[in-house]
């Protein structure tokens, strides 16, 4: 086919203006005198516009952006156009825009490449992977177009124009915006960095902005309840029924180590019995979509049957406001004398430590019923305390003590040599020294 015969021109739609005043921006792509349109997903107030030169008139950032993104989408044409020749196919306008449509239109830019992301993460809520994900990726998504904004004064940005310092920016924009902590900001910028590795594994771009760009996560000390808290929180009376409450649904999550959104969802389904017989707690956590089974221990049997058959739609506890029981747990630490931050997550650590853990549960177990996808997250919940390590070291001397033959005693004299030559020792160098 005879390449005069293939032209590429941008013209704007003047009757299609969106509220702002803008004009979606369109690719004319002509073969043989066949002609079709590509939106490439761009708009320019009609006035900004230059029809003759195709482009914008190039004064702002945004409109550079523009302008640099329509040369990208060209040669993005132009490349499609290419493979198709190689192949010798005979190429129509149709085919090309076919070709470019489902290749790499979609993918140019960093929003629209996010958006087409949770249109398709959307449908695996539920299957997959949570709604709580999914918000997740959709609040970095919002974090990113408030920054282009601010930042940059553009609504959108091609993905070759990212760069390590457009990155470094985003972190300093959520460190100072809305001072969040390290390990917030780490976990926005991991998935930034996921929805730019889609656009890698497409072909879309050829390298990482993030090569260069470390992500690293503070150690944090996640506070739990020794065994002496534990049982001042179960045995102390409480001094009204919304303490007592919240005191159950705490300490019931305490000996089975869910979270706060896990344990206000139960219902008498999630109780099953297992095959040794013995009541079970089977669900789903919501933040990773992973399922949990923990038997049943005496305690949390007896909060259960305390609250069985009084409680509507089937729930299992009476379980308020995670705000409100947070605020409670306060009042029910300051009445047990325990002089700590009482979270209600704590009681998920304290499952991991004080309950099972310190209680010689292999850390491969603890990590199932916590429904960890990976036994490294479960060593940063589960501290091993210093109780913990003083009986193991007790018990390692014991079985020492019993095995390992005893050492000669040492005579006295020999000491007294010893430390006699060590002295004459230091008296000698300090005389060579003013030799």
């Amino acid at each position: 086919m005879d390449i005069s015969t293939f032209s590429i021109l941008f013209i704007i739609q003047k009757g299609k203006t969106n509220q702002e005043g803008k004009a979606p921006i369109l690719a004319r792509i002509t073969i043989n005198k066949q002609m079709v349109h590509i939106s490439t997903r761009q708009s320019v107030p009609p006035q900004r516009w230059l029809p003759k030169e195709c482009k914008t008139i190039g004064l702002t950032k945004e409109e550079k952006q523009i302008n640099r993104f329509l040369e990208d989408f060209k040669g993005l044409i132009y490349s499609k156009y290419n493979e198709l020749l190689l192949l010798g196919e005979v190429i129509t306008a149709d085919k090309l825009k076919q070709a470019i449509s489902s290749k790499g239109e979609k993918c140019i830019s960093l929003l629209d490449l996010y958006d087409d992301f949770l249109s398709d993460y959307a449908q695996l809520v539920g299957h997959k992977t949570s709604k709580r994900t999914y918000d997740k990726y959709a609040l970095v998504r919002n974090r990113l177009a408030q920054y282009l904004r601010e930042s940059y004064n553009l609504s959108d940005i091609p993905l070759r124009d990212i760069s390590p310092k457009f990155i470094s920016g985003f972190d300093t924009f959520l460190r100072t915006t809305y001072q969040v902590a390290n390990n917030h900001a780490m976990k926005m910028m991991q998935k930034f960095r996921t929805i730019y590795q889609t656009a890698i594994d497409n072909g879309w771009v050829q390298k990482s902005p993030f090569a260069s760009v470390k992500i690293h996560f503070d150690i944090v000390d996640r506070g739990f309840l020794s065994k002496q808290e534990l049982v001042a929180i179960i045995q102390k009376p409480m001094t009204s029924k919304r303490l007592d409450q919240v005191r159950d649904v705490f300490v019931f999550c305490c000996f089975c180590g869910l979270a706060y959104c896990d344990v206000a969802g139960l219902t008498e389904e999630n109780l099953v019995e297992g095959d040794d017989g013995k009541v079970w707690l089977r669900t789903r956590r919501q933040k990773t979509d992973t399922s949990v089974d923990v038997p049943l221990l005496e305690i949390p049997l007896m909060i259960l049957q305390k609250y069985k058959g009084q409680l509507t739609a089937g729930k299992l506890l009476p379980v308020p406001s995670n705000q409100k029981c947070n605020d409670y747990l306060k009042e029910i630490a300051a009445i047990c004398g325990i002089d700590k931050e009482l979270t209600f997550h704590m009681a998920r650590h304290t499952f991991s430590t004080t309950v099972t853990l310190s209680n010689g549960v292999p850390i491969e177990t603890v990590s199932k019923m916590l429904g960890h996808r990976n036994i490294r997250t479960t060593q940063i919940y589960a501290k091993v305390i210093h109780d913990k390590v003083s009986a193991d070291m007790d018990a390692l001397a014991e079985r020492l003590n019993s095995t390992m033959p005893s050492l000669p005693p040492i005579r006295e004299t020999k000491v007294v040599q010893l430390a006699a030559h060590s002295t004459l020792s230091k008296v000698d160098r300090r005389v060579a020294a003013r030799i």
